[in-house]
């Protein structure tokens, strides 16, 4: 692949990419962008990649900054967030992440040994990593072995020139970076641009249709039926009787009446009561599978401690409202949330 120039990011005009963001529109010049921040998306652009190592790197260290302020990340930290991402894509789609055939990339020989045995014990039906988290092992000390002899030093050069992202010094098993909080400011646009080179290279290992929704968790060819949402109406009901739009704050008339998946079911394959609220339909149509605002992830954290707590007082039980408690326990909107951005 040719090299992105660095003043433009004309070729970035891909679906995958929310037109909202500004520095994404096509010819849009990057220069306006923070110098720090300028010399990451150089890197995510244009570094060269046998594998997917160096995307699945740099979009742990973002998520990292998302829910972390501290400068010195350990390795044992993002390898479970890059055993996260790789668990995903493989159990689903079993995507080759790297160019030798007849070698896997490390990484994905441990994640493969562990959906093994996963499947052994629990079945064979594909399932979100978070989801299962608390079932499986992770060797972190293995893949931050690979990380710190493959990965983390060779993230850094380009060209002959290594960038000033992070300090670090071969041998060791951290790095400190140098603005953490400029990557949690500039968090979705960088998401985006991972995503878009990963699946760049993911389009030359593999011969599967909808890469980039496979990246992202998505791919309609692949994906079960959805079934009707209407048995949730009498959860939704205790905590919004009056039928208020979630995201308008409006009353909704019978006829448009209609309920959503806040975090896309495009990207969960499922339909979880901590994840559905009632919506307009012609709100539920121009959401589509957009990324949403952090103000509605906050807004449905507040919603479903209220609803299972009326659920509770109500003596009300069952598999869903089990699974709401499970979910207010687990965080798994703010988990969800990171993963399904980008």
């Amino acid at each position: 692949m040719g090299k992105i120039k660095a003043e433009y990011l004309d070729k970035l005009d891909d679906p995958i990419f929310d037109s909202s963001y500004e520095i994404f529109k096509p010819g849009k010049r990057i220069s306006n962008l923070n110098k720090y921040i300028e010399d990451l998306t150089d890197l995510i652009s244009n570094c060269r990649m046998e594998n997917t190592y160096k995307m699945s790197w740099s979009r742990a260290i973002v998520e990292y900054c998302c829910y972390n302020t501290d400068n010195k990340i350990h390795f044992d930290k993002l390898s479970e967030l890059i055993f996260k991402y790789y668990w995903d894509q493989t159990i689903y789609f079993n995507l080759e992440q790297g160019s030798n055939l007849k070698k896997k990339p490390t990484i994905i020989q441990i994640v493969k040994e562990v959906i093994d045995r996963y499947a052994k014990e629990y079945g064979q039906k594909p399932i979100n990593f978070i989801r299962v988290k608390d079932k499986v092992k992770i060797d972190v000390k293995k893949i931050s072995k690979v990380l710190t002899y493959d990965v983390s030093w060779r993230f850094l050069k380009l060209d002959n020139k290594t960038y000033d992202i992070y300090n670090y010094k071969k041998g060791d098993k951290y790095i400190i970076l140098k603005h953490p909080n400029l990557i949690r400011e500039h968090s979705k646009i960088l998401f985006q641009l991972i995503n878009y080179r990963w699946s760049q290279k993911l389009e030359d290992l593999n011969n599967s249709p909808r890469i980039s929704q496979k990246v992202r968790g998505v791919d309609r060819d692949q994906e079960p039926k959805r079934k009707s949402l209407k048995k949730f109406q009498q959860f939704l009901d205790i905590e919004n009787p009056n039928r208020i739009c979630f995201i308008t704050g409006k009353s909704i008339p019978e006829k448009e009446l209609s309920i959503d998946h806040i975090i896309p079911w495009s990207y969960m394959y499922s339909d979880d009561l901590w994840n559905l609220v009632y919506v307009n339909k012609s709100v539920n149509s121009s959401m589509s599978n957009r990324v949403k605002k952090d103000d509605v992830k906050d807004k449905l954290i507040k919603r479903n401690k209220k609803l299972l707590q009326l659920l509770d007082s109500k003596r009300k039980t069952g598999k869903e409202v089990e699974e709401l408690r499970l979910a207010n326990n687990k965080d798994y909107v703010e988990l969800f949330w990171i993963g399904h951005q980008g």
